[in-house]
């Protein structure tokens, strides 16, 4: 509960590359699925986990506004807090793209 409300640094650095890896796996398992029940679950799948990323990426935000707020001087903290909001919109980024090459192109073609 702590980290919802205090926002934790490493949520941002965990949940971009976390996210990613869940879209990649779950892009491949699927095909076989998809291709038989003609249900396109890729884009959804993609935009909620654009999400996850994205809500990794507040909370590391919101932690490093309310470690500045507090006064501490803790480089480690407010860097990893960095860190973890930039990976979360590098890899929602690279969710949304490769979530779009479903618009594109139909993996049920052989």
């Amino acid at each position: 509960m702590r980290t919802v409300l205090l926002g934790s640094s490493w949520c941002g650095l965990l949940s971009g590359p976390l996210s990613w890896a869940t879209s990649t796996q779950v892009n491949y398992v699927l095909v076989p699925w998809q291709c038989a029940h003609q249900v396109p679950v890729m884009l959804p799948l993609a935009l909620t986990l654009t999400l996850l990323s994205l809500v990794g990426g507040a909370l590391s935000w919101r932690a490093r506004r309310l470690d500045g707020a507090s006064g501490r001087k803790q480089s480690t903290e407010r860097f990893i807090a960095d860190l973890g909001m930039g990976t979360a919109l590098l890899f929602a980024l690279v969710i949304i793209m490769q979530g779009s090459a479903a618009l594109i192109v139909d993996g049920c073609l052989r």
